[in-house]
């Protein structure tokens, strides 16, 4: 194991054991959501300098959606721009809580980033959060000119569940004539939902995303009565011709790695490019964990390159 992985495992352990933490599946969902934004902090820091970061709400299908929108400090002109959508198994996390990543992001590529903070399961199931995903990157296309941002240039990514959004907005918008991205950017998604799959039950005991909080995650998600055949749900059972091109990254000790592998090959049958990156000891979210792990140094960059190269 990579010894740098090896190390946060061992730290991850023995905080839980200091603290006497409480498995994630036995929390209500309010309780894990409120412990997720503490605990992310970690994940924060240190934040890079040089970024202006403002708040604002707009309209969604039911109320209103807020935003965390990322500048460059000094940039002028209109700016390419990504909608990012966090992860948290639908169930958790924020923009804050994902807003180093974005930072990063829109620093290294020179973008603005809207970082959507879509309405949670199990109080709003699916399909809520696709529908406040789908109705904000809508907003930010058309309201570009209010963001600095080039509503012909815009890419649409996200992680873990965040993926999943990304990739079933993706369907949304091309099944609706909508918007079109330039890039997907899918961070370790769940496109299968599927608990049983080798990769999995490989990771079951993972330390970051096990199998048991997998199955929490989804039955929170699902409570509404979606459908897992559903592609806007999994979209590893959607007609994928037609979508943006893709950007794939996953680690080899992620519970959803077999996720990320199944639906690059799709994406390839259906004709759409994507590049598939499997990064060796990494474990789920360690892109926001690039302060302490070298693979999420260079899993930014790489995100950063494909950014910058979708121009």
């Amino acid at each position: 194991m990579d010894p740098q992985v090896e190390a946060l495992f061992q730290m991850m352990a023995a905080q839980a054991e200091a603290t006497g933490s409480p498995p994630l599946t036995s929390l209500p969902a309010d309780v894990a959501r409120a412990g997720a934004e503490m605990s992310f902090q970690a994940f924060n820091q240190p934040m890079p300098e040089g970024v202006a970061i403002t708040d604002r709400v707009i309209p969604g299908p039911a109320g209103t959606i807020p935003l965390k929108v990322f500048r460059p400090e000094g940039a002028t002109g209109t700016l390419p721009l990504l909608v990012f959508i966090h992860g948290g198994g639908w169930v958790i996390g924020s923009p804050e809580t994902h807003k180093k990543l974005c930072a990063e992001l829109s620093l290294g590529a020179g973008i603005a980033v809207a970082s959507v903070h879509y309405r949670l399961a199990p109080e709003h199931p699916a399909p809520a959060a696709l529908d406040d995903c789908v109705a904000a990157i809508r907003w930010c296309v058309e309201h570009a000119t209010e963001l600095g941002a080039d509503a012909t240039d815009f890419a649409i990514g996200g992680d873990s569940a965040g993926g999943n959004l990304t990739a079933a907005a993706c369907l949304r918008l091309r099944d609706e004539g909508g918007p079109q991205a330039k890039l997907q950017l899918l961070l370790y998604g769940a496109f299968i939902l599927n608990p049983d799959t080798e990769s999995c039950l490989a990771n079951a005991e993972g330390k970051i995303l096990t199998r048991d909080s997998m199955v929490w995650f989804i039955n929170h998600y699902l409570s509404g009565g979606a459908s897992l055949t559903d592609p806007y749900i999994a979209p590893i059972h959607g007609n994928l011709r037609g979508l943006p091109p893709a950007r794939l990254i996953v680690g080899t000790l992620d519970p959803l790695l077999d996720d990320s592998r199944a639906f690059s090959a799709k994406l390839t049958a259906a004709g759409v490019p994507n590049t598939l990156s499997v990064y060796p000891d990494m474990p789920h979210v360690f892109l926001q964990l690039s302060s302490m792990l070298d693979g999420g140094k260079q899993g930014v960059a790489e995100c950063v390159q494909a950014l910058r190269a979708r121009r």
